[in-house]
């Protein structure tokens, strides 16, 4: 996903940070280092600790890290119960205001999208009760005066992960997309209505929600509010077009829309980026797959982009070799035109290579999908 780096995986699940989540994680570790917010005996931030601004830091730092380490174990909760019921997660993106997990399929089964929703939330509602009670059990702070001690900066951190996750768990269960309660509401609905109505129908009053939320915002001027209800109200926008999207082309395989290997245009390794370019202007593509022969192994992709880099006057000397992707991202015939559909989205891409036992069998652009997806709604896709 562009704008967004893998730091591993678990269970087998790709982990990715997209920038403006390492933006909220620094913005966060300040907050908690320069402010002395109180609840009751708790306080939620070590600005009170009489230490120096850097020991502050570091002890922000650390309650950060282990605070957004529990937005992670929320994504994975999501998740752990989708591979449980056999769906397959590719990858998760935390952002700004959470995470975002991909997946093969949505799930239509509203009792395991209600599960799979409920999961998020139920976790983030545990772990803010159960360091809670740590920090009954183990607290309270000396309040006037908090001196430089581990106990202090424990009970501190305990604090912050405790009501952050508490706030967490309960603003995602607001009936609104991107939030799991938007996910719990279509499950709900989805047991009486059609899955595609109770997607709009759930977006409707997301939509409703985040402009209430908007005007509010508006009328306290409350900034963080006002964010909230565009986050809100795109996320709502994206998850119905995602779902139109997944039912649109559901029972479409990749072999039914893409250009069959007998029509495929390639080009040899050796041309120079003149001739390439000839060949763009003739068959008014933008990509081809590079290969000595239809039937020989595919050594790469170019595409204009890669010809952009090159200047002009080196057209005639650069060859096709020298400038095309070598590392190819491709489908199988098999799949799901769908899954096509996010690996194009994922990566940022016009086309893909459809391979099949290491051989080249056609290429598949968004042209392609949409141009089906279309004709579908027109005319039922045959068997």
């Amino acid at each position: 996903m562009k704008w967004s780096i893998q730091i591993g995986k678990v269970m087998g699940i790709s982990i990715r940070l997209h920038i403006t989540f390492l933006f909220i994680l620094i913005l966060f570790i300040y907050y908690f280092a320069v402010i002395d917010l109180k609840i009751g005996t708790m306080v939620l931030g070590f600005n009170g600790m009489d230490i120096s601004l850097t020991e502050k830091l570091l002890f922000s730092t650390i309650a950060s890290i282990l605070f957004f380490s529990t937005i992670l174990l929320h994504e994975l909760s999501h998740s752990f119960v989708a591979k449980r019921k056999g769906l397959n997660i590719q990858s998760i993106t935390l952002f700004v205001f959470g995470g975002v997990a991909q997946m093969e399929e949505i799930p239509r089964n509203p009792k395991l999208e209600l599960t799979m929703a409920a999961a998020g939330p139920a976790l983030s509602l545990v772990i803010g009760i159960l360091t809670y009670a740590f920090y009954v059990y183990f607290g309270p702070l000396e309040v006037d005066g908090i001196g430089m001690n581990t106990k202090n900066a424990i009970l501190i951190t305990a604090g912050i992960i405790s009501v952050y996750n508490l706030v967490l768990g309960i603003f995602n269960l607001l009936p609104a997309f991107p939030m799991d309660g938007g996910r719990v509401l279509r499950a709900f609905l989805a047991l009486w209505l059609p899955y595609m109505d109770a997607t709009r129908m759930a977006v409707s009053i997301g939509k409703t929600f985040a402009f209430l939320m908007g005007i509010f915002g508006l009328l306290t001027i409350n900034l963080i509010l006002i964010l909230i209800a565009v986050f809100v109200f795109y996320g709502a926008q994206g998850e119905e077009r995602e779902t139109f999207f997944a039912i649109s082309l559901e029972g479409i395989k990749v072999k039914d829309v893409m250009t069959p290997r007998q029509d495929l245009i390639y080009v040899p390794p050796d041309w120079t980026i003149s001739q390439l370019v000839e060949a763009m202007f003739r068959f008014k593509h933008m990509g081809y797959p590079v290969q000595e022969d239809l039937d020989k192994t595919t050594l790469g992709i170019v595409t204009f982009e890669d010809v952009q880099k090159v200047p002009k006057e080196h057209h005639d000397s650069v060859q096709v070799k020298d400038i095309m992707t070598r590392a190819i991202i491709s489908v199988s015939p098999e799949n799901e035109a769908y899954q096509a559909l996010q690996t194009i989205a994922k990566h940022n891409i016009g086309r893909l290579l459809v391979i099949k036992d290491d051989r080249i069998t056609g290429i598949i652009t968004m042209k392609d999908i949409m141009r089906n997806m279309q004709f579908k709604h027109m005319h039922p896709f045959p068997d």
